[in-house]
């Protein structure tokens, strides 16, 4: 045992075990994700929905309690905001998909444009054109993302995220597969 896992308490089959499950149980959720991408978009966006109303109430509560130190309107008003966007996305789900779905849409645009222009200010290194790659596949996604709409607001939030928890499943499991092999 290294002086770094007595100091994090924790031993490197202890790890490693955990590494696996939380691997497996990733990969399984991604899986279900995968299948059922309708199912986990409405799920995404409701928890996101009960997260900025868990969020304003708590933001409502905090600025009254505290509203001595002369910021009572802008805390207030942000809680409200947040309560507000988390009960429309409650109220109204399948507007909500939509909405989120723009929004990751228009992330993938615009995160692929910077990065196709950053590629080329790397152009002098070895692979500065992976960079460029990655940009035009997202501005690729985004510009079918939101082309496909309404459609795409149905499935494409769930594919997502059920593709990111297979991948981070695979990566538990590869850093336990390390870990043992230490």
């Amino acid at each position: 045992m290294t002086d770094q896992d007595m100091i994090q308490g924790t031993t490197p089959r202890r790890l490693r075990t955990w590494l696996w499950i939380a691997g497996i149980v990733s990969i399984v959720m991604g899986g279900a994700a995968v299948l059922f991408p309708f199912a986990a978009t409405l799920a995404a966006e409701l928890v996101f929905g009960a997260i900025l109303v868990v969020s304003g109430i708590v933001e409502l509560v905090r600025a009254f309690a505290m509203r001595q130190n002369g910021s009572l309107i802008w805390n207030a008003l942000f809680g409200l905001a947040a309560l507000v966007a988390g009960g429309i996305l409650l109220a109204w789900p399948f507007q909500g998909m939509v909405t989120l779905t723009i929004v990751l849409g228009v992330f993938f645009l615009l995160g692929g444009t910077f990065k196709l222009i950053a590629s080329f200010g790397l152009r002098p290194f070895a692979g500065w054109g992976w960079i460029g790659f990655s940009g035009a596949l997202s501005m690729l996604l985004g510009v079918l993302v939101l082309f496909g709409l309404p459609g795409t607001a149905l499935w494409v939030i769930g594919l997502l995220v059920g593709i990111d928890l297979i991948f981070l499943g695979i990566a538990e499991i590869a850093m336990a597969s390390a870990i043992a092999r230490d």
